[in-house]
C-alpha cells in the first residue's frame, strides 16, 4: 500500500500523435469530491505532485499517482477523475481543476473465502468497518478455520499514515486482540494461544527498500495432549504458560513474482526475544531467517535456489523451551520427500521438536510442454525439477536428509503455490517419517 515512489516511465510516442511533454500546461486547482466521514485533513497530500507538473504529460502521469494514492488511503470503493480547463479570474494561462469524485466504503464491509497459509488451507471469514474514525482507521474481526484442525479469531484496529510527510514509507500501526489453536498430531499435542499483539510497519527506501515490522506479543499459552496415550516428556509440556515478546521482522523482495519468480531474489529474517525483562515465564531467543535467489535461462526457464535456517536459544533463567515454539523439519514446505515434521528427532516414535535446523533447495523451473494448446491458461502452471537437503540440532552435513523428484505446480489466485510432486527420499534416518512417491503441498514460501 501506499504512494508510487518511482516516477512512471514515459510512454513512447507513436508517428502523428502529439507530443505531450510539449504542452504547456500547470495544476491550478485540486477537488476531492465523496468526503461524507472522511477529514479533509486525510487526502491533502493528494494534491503534493500534481501542482509541481509544467507540461500536459506530466499532469496525465501525475493524475494517475494521485489517483493510485487516493486509492491506498483505504476509504474509497470507486474513484473517477475529470480533467478541465481552469476558469475564473485566478485561472492561469494553460491552467488546469483535477477533480477526484469517489465513492466512500460501507459503514461495515464483509467477505467469506479461502486462505492459504504455509501447508493448509482456511474457511475465513470476516467483518470489518473501514475509516471508522474518518481518516483511514479500520476495525476488522477475522475468523478462519482450516481442514488441520488450525483456527483464529482475531480483533483487529488499524490506521495508515500515508497522509503524513513519511508517506514513502508507508507506516501502519496495529492493535490486535487474538485466540490462535493448533493441533501438532506428530507431536501429540495441541496448542491454544490468547493475547494482545502491537504491531508498527514501515518500509526503509535507503539503502535498499526493507519492509520492517516491530511487534510486542503477551499471550497467554496451554499446550494440552491430543491422545491419552501421549509419552511422559509430552505430558509435562502441558500446562498454563505467560509469554511476552519483542519480535522484528524484516523483508527484501527484488523477484518480479512471489509466485512463479524467474529472477531476483528474497530474503527474510524474523528475531524475537521473550522473557528477560518483559515479564512472563517463557524465555528464549530465536532467530528463523529465509533466502532465495532465482536467476533466469533461456526458453522461460529458470534456476533456483533457496535456503533456510533457524535457532532457538533458551534464557538462562528459563527451565525449558515449549515444545510449542521448537522447529519442525519435513513436508512440502521445507523437506519434501518426507512427512511434515517426519525428518526432525524423535522419541518413542513422536516429534520431540528441534532446537535448530537448516534446509535447502535446487529446483530448474521450466513452462509447460506444448503451452501453445492450452492458452493463457498454460501460464498459471509450472513444471520443476528438485533436490531438497537439511538437517536438525547440526548445521553440518553428517546424517544430513535429503530427496529429489519432480512436479507440477500451480499459481492459486496469484496468492500461493499448489504443487504436486513425485518424490524419491535419498537420504534418511532410521524412524524418518518419509513420503515416497507422490506429494501434495500448498503454501506461500517454499524452499
Amino acid at each position: 500500500m501506499g504512494a508510487t515512489s518511482a516516477k512512471q516511465e514515459k510512454p513512447r510516442k507513436p508517428k502523428n500523435e502529439a507530443d505531450l511533454s510539449k504542452i504547456p500546461a500547470r495544476v491550478d486547482n485540486v477537488i476531492v469530491k465523496g468526503l461524507l466521514r472522511t477529514y479533509d485533513d486525510y487526502v491533502m497530500r493528494t494534491a503534493q505532485d500534481l501542482f509541481k507538473a509544467d507540461n500536459f504529460q506530466d499532469v496525465i502521469i501525475e493524475v494517475n499517482n494521485a489517483r493510485q494514492y487516493l486509492s491506498d488511503l483505504g476509504i474509497f470503493k470507486e474513484i473517477s477523475v475529470h480533467i478541465d480547463i481552469s476558469r475564473g479570474e485566478k485561472a492561469s494561462p494553460n491552467g488546469y481543476q483535477i477533480t477526484f469524485e469517489g465513492i466512500e466504503l460501507s459503514r461495515i464491509i464483509g467477505q467469506v473465502g479461502t486462505e492459504i497459509g504455509q501447508s493448509e488451507g482456511s474457511f475465513k471469514t470476516e467483518l470489518s468497518s473501514p475509516n471508522l474514525f474518518g481518516r483511514g482507521e479500520r476495525l476488522t474481526l477475522q475468523g478462519s478455520y482450516s481442514y488441520f484442525r488450525t483456527s483464529d479469531l482475531i480483533l483487529k484496529l488499524s490506521k495508515g499514515f500515508y497522509h503524513t510527510r513519511f508517506l514513502y514509507n508507508r507506516p501502519e500501526i496495529s492493535l490486535s486482540l487474538f485466540r490462535h489453536s493448533n493441533a501438532v498430531p506428530i507431536s501429540e499435542y495441541k496448542n491454544q494461544n490468547l493475547g494482545i499483539l502491537a504491531d508498527f510497519t514501515f518500509y526503509t527506501l535507503w539503502p535498499i527498500d526493507l519492509l520492517h515490522s516491530i511487534q510486542y506479543e503477551s499471550s497467554f499459552r496451554e499446550i494440552s495432549l491430543l491422545k491419552k496415550t501421549a509419552p511422559f516428556f509430552i505430558r509435562e509440556q502441558c500446562g498454563p504458560r505467560m509469554a511476552s515478546l519483542i519480535r522484528h521482522i524484516v523483508q527484501f523482495d527484488s523477484r518480479d513474482s512471489n509466485i512463479f519468480p524467474t529472477y531476483g531474489v528474497y530474503a527474510k529474517t524474523l528475531n524475537e526475544f521473550a522473557g528477560g525483562g518483559l515479564g512472563g515465564n517463557i524465555g528464549y531467543m530465536l532467530n528463523d531467517t529465509h533466502f532465495e535467489i532465482n536467476i533466469p535461462l533461456i526458453l522461460g526457464c529458470s534456476m533456483q535456489f533457496s535456503s533456510r535456517f533457524g535457532m532457538i536459544q533458551k534464557d538462562k533463567k528459563s527451565p525449558s523451551v515449549p515444545i510449542s515454539s521448537l522447529f519442525n523439519l519435513g513436508g512440502s514446505m521445507s523437506l519434501r520427500g518426507f512427512e511434515w515434521g517426519g525428518a526432525g528427532p524423535q522419541r518413542q516414535g513422536v516429534a520431540t521438536g528441534a532446537h535448530s535446523y537448516w534446509s535447502s533447495g535446487m529446483h530448474f523451473w521450466a513452462p509447460l510442454p506444448f503451452k501453445s494448446s492450452l492458452g493463457r491458461f498454460s501460464e498459471n502452471f509450472r513444471t520443476h525439477l528438485f533436490y531438497n537437503f537439511g538437517n536438525c540440532n547440526s548445521f553440518s552435513t553428517d546424517k544430513m536428509k535429503s530427496a529429489a523428484g519432480i512436479g507440477l505446480a500451480y499459481k492459486f489466485a496469484n496468492q500461493a503455490r499448489i504443487e504436486v510432486n513425485y518424490c524419491i527420499p535419498l537420504d534418511k534416518e532410521k524412524g524418518d517419517r518419509v513420503c515416497r512417491g507422490f506429494q501434495f503441498g500448498i503454501g506461500c514460501d517454499f524452499i
